[in-house]
């Protein structure tokens, strides 16, 4: 972002202060014609421009003389977290105030944060240009988790949206207004939205100008032990593929998959400019737009977490920067395509490593008989520093499974070696055999071996809060099967996962509490809210006798 302190000066300084200033402005990449009046704390107090001079001057004023005799105290500004749209609906209203019928003349708008210092100027005509990106057709290729929710949300931002995949049955049941993603508040939008703002088509309209790619970029192993994972670009390539024939002048492009850094310049840029033969930054813009949203709440994380934008060059910033602030209040602009790439993989390896941290422990004080909750509580209660996260049976989901092996690709090819990413990865993973031993253990002090054990897993989900039916990359599902291969009969229990999902990997279905019923172990293997409501005593006497449950998350008292 521009630093446009530049143009800061005190109503005490002179005219000649003034002219110095909006000379130099054009050396800065600042814009010209203008100088920002704040008092000593930088607050805005007015405005002065090269006409308020000129007239200044021709009555009679001189070089020396302070700008505070022809500054404009009433100058027009508005927060920095309001929306274009907001802006221009509340403009007619500014102008009216100050007497000023006509919008002719109106040059700069000035934009401040909530301290009302300075931060950034705008063309009148820049907003407008704004505006119009709410006119702008968007096509979001490949309606997964991420597509369907961004989709649904810009849809409900004003914009027209065409989804697109290449799946015919998502297609299907989204044409009737049916979601097949389990998201809190997904469904009430598509039903509002669908044939009005929002369609879906296996082909892209031609009239699309905005192309926001979603695919997936899963892992794909490529040795036995199964650290040295690499991400399959088969997606993104089909997706630019069907993308670049659709480009034309102007047309902005806007990666939202999860790539390693260096993908948007060296892998994604060649392919666009070879099949459509345009060029990038003069005939279409390109901007590498991360999603962070956390499934169960996306469609309030889009509304109002920080959306980071890095563009090929200034122009597809803007471009990007004029779409999403129709949908959040901040957006965070970074200096390069790389360097949004690596913001989103961050967030997430970092996560990762931090939970195999609190994993890892857990596994040391399983050694010396601690109850590592109560450790872990001695350890955060009041202390400022390093808070510590729970343990858990296990990390899992689509991103957080993924996104460190792909951070872990990127730093091999530097040629630097990997410990940190796979270790965490190793760690966490690790969790799920040391949770069958550990129930091994337990069975083995009964004289009961885990083949032909009866056990119940309740949460399927990867995760229980935010509440998703997302069972892919799911550590009880690993456990799950792990159990299976050792004999064991295994059934299964979650409150939100649809039937079809659990049958995709065979798992043996029960509704609770009658699932309850003679089992010899329990495990609960997420935090779903739900359980917290389970009867422990009915649940036990319900069971087989001498049971073992298992609380992967400390629900139980």
């Amino acid at each position: 972002m521009l630093d446009i302190s530049k143009l800061f000066l005190s109503k005490r300084n002179s005219i000649l202060d003034a002219l110095k200033i909006q000379e130099n402005a054009i050396k800065y990449n600042l814009p010209k014609g203008l100088v920002i009046v704040v008092n000593d704390d930088q607050k805005l107090i007015g405005t002065v421009t090269d006409g308020d001079i000129r007239r200044a001057m021709l009555n009679g004023r001189t070089l020396k003389s302070p700008i505070s005799d022809m500054m404009q105290t009433n100058p027009i500004s508005f927060p920095d977290n309001w929306s274009t749209r907001k802006i221009l609906k509340n403009l007619p209203s500014e102008l009216q105030k100050r007497d000023r019928n006509s919008r002719n003349f109106l040059g700069k708008i000035i934009i401040t944060n909530e301290q009302s210092i300075p931060i950034k100027v705008v063309e009148y005509h820049q907003l407008w240009e704004y505006r119009m990106a709410l006119h702008r057709h968007i096509s979001v290729i490949g309606l997964g988790y991420v597509g369907l929710t961004l989709a649904l949300a810009l849809a409900d931002a004003g914009f027209k949206i065409t989804g697109i995949d290449i799946d015919k049955n998502k297609l299907d049941q989204l044409d009737i207004g049916k979601s097949y993603i389990h998201e809190v508040g997904l469904p009430e939008l598509l039903r509002e939205h669908i044939h009005t703002s929002f369609f879906v088509s296996a082909d892209i309209p031609s009239d699309s100008d905005v192309f926001i790619i979603s695919v997936g970029t899963p892992i794909l192993q490529s040795n036995d032990r199964g650290l040295d994972l690499k991400p399959n670009m088969n997606f993104l390539e089909a997706a630019l593929q069907t993308t670049a024939p659709k480009l034309r002048p102007g047309s902005l492009v806007i990666l939202r998959s999860t790539v390693p850094v260096g993908t948007c310049r060296n892998y994604v840029i060649p392919m666009l400019e070879k099949l459509s033969g345009l060029k990038c930054g003069f005939d279409f813009h390109l901007a590498f737009a991360p999603e962070r949203t956390a499934e169960g709440k996306a469609i309030k994380e889009l509304r109002s977490l920080p959306q980071i934008i890095g563009g090929y060059n200034e122009d597809s910033t803007d471009a990007t920067g004029a779409i999403f602030k129709e949908l959040t209040p901040t957006i965070v602009r970074v200096d390069s395509l790389e360097a949004a790439e690596m913001v989103k993989l961050i967030n997430n390896s970092f996560r990762d490593y931090v939970f195999a941290y609190s994993n890892f422990i857990a596994q040391v004080a399983g050694k010396f008989n601690l109850n590592i909750n109560e450790v872990l509580w001695a350890a955060n209660e009041r202390y400022p520093r390093n808070k510590v996260p729970f343990p858990s049976p296990g990390v899992g989901g689509p991103c957080l499974t993924k996104d460190p092996f792909i951070f872990s690709s990127v730093v091999e090819s530097l040629g630097m070696h990997d410990h940190l990413f796979k270790m965490s990865r190793h760690i966490n993973e690790s969790m799920h055999q040391y949770i069958v031993e550990q129930l091994e253990e337990q069975l083995h002090k009964q004289n009961k071996k885990i083949k032909n054990t009866t056990i119940l897993i309740c949460g399927l989900a990867f995760k229980g809060q935010p509440e998703t039916g997302d069972i892919r990359n799911s550590s009880s599902v690993l456990i799950l099967k792990e159990l299976e291969k050792r004999g064991a009969c295994v059934f299964g229990y979650d409150p939100v996962a649809t039937d079809e999902d659990l049958s995709l990997f065979d798992i043996k279905k029960v509704n609770i509490p009658r699932g309850f019923k003679d089992m010899e172990v329990v495990m609960f293997l997420n935090n779903h809210k739900s359980f917290e409501k389970i009867d422990v005593f009915s649940m036990v006497r319900k069971m087989a006798v001498n049971p073992i449950i298992y609380d992967g998350w400390n629900l139980f008292h």
